[in-house]
């Protein structure tokens, strides 16, 4: 992929799968669900396995940003196991979804609180996944009386960077991102002299601005190069 960062789309389609309000229901339009065992089958677009739904698998969101995939046969490839075991899963051939299972096996950091599957987008040197669950970044009052009807996740999502040099997961905070613009001095200096640097809408432009410079730069390694 090159440069696949193609936010709001993605989002479009996401939120037509998983409406609010989607909790334990599964997503009709998906009909096969791809699973992937290495990050280099992903490039490849060759996955290890599929699953036809919704005859041998079911998705269900708790949130827009927080799926999970389930096989109704543990016989079948080892049944959920499997799924545990799998990097990432595309739902049909668009949906790019990240496994929290395997980013706890595999990364430090902010990984403990993540489950399910999270939407995933990377290209050659970058990846990055949102995610929210049911019951995060809510205010007192919607967790006292809110519902997951009432709540507009697409508010509450964070941005995730998966470090694979350091195989770290860093939530994109401005302590993180004020990091992760080091190498990029001009870029670094502009962010932290924004009046609202701390706001979610500058700290999704700038990160973004950094997925471009880090994709771009020549010393930035491949992720392939360094997973295997």
């Amino acid at each position: 992929m090159k440069k696949a960062f193609v936010l709001i789309p993605f989002a479009l389609t996401l939120m037509m799968l998983f409406p609010a309000g989607t909790s334990a229901r599964p997503a009709e339009p998906c009909d096969t669900v791809y699973l992937y065992n290495s990050w280099r089958n992903m490039f490849a677009m060759d996955p290890d396995v599929y699953l036809p739904g919704p005859k041998l698998v079911s998705v269900t969101a708790d949130t827009p940003y927080k799926v999970y995939i389930d096989i109704w046969n543990g016989n079948i490839f080892g049944g959920n196991k499997y799924i545990n075991s799998c990097v990432a899963a595309t739902l049909g051939d668009s949906i790019w979804l990240i496994n929290a299972e395997y980013l706890k096996r595999n990364f430090s950091g902010d990984v403990k609180h993540l489950s399910g599957f999270a939407p995933l987008f990377f290209n050659e040197k970058c990846a990055y996944f949102m995610y929210v669950g049911y019951g995060d970044n809510l205010n007192v009052v919607e967790q006292l009386f809110g519902s997951i009807d009432d709540i507009n996740y697409n508010e509450r999502f964070d941005y995730y960077y998966i470090d694979f040099e350091h195989l770290q997961v860093h939530k994109v905070t401005p302590a993180v991102l004020s990091g992760l613009l080091e190498n990029y001095h001009d870029l670094k200096m502009r962010y932290e002299g924004m009046k609202d640097y701390k706001k979610q809408y500058i700290i999704e432009d700038f990160f973004f601005r950094f997925i471009d410079c880090a994709t771009q730069d020549v010393m930035h390694p491949y992720i392939l190069d360094l997973m295997n």
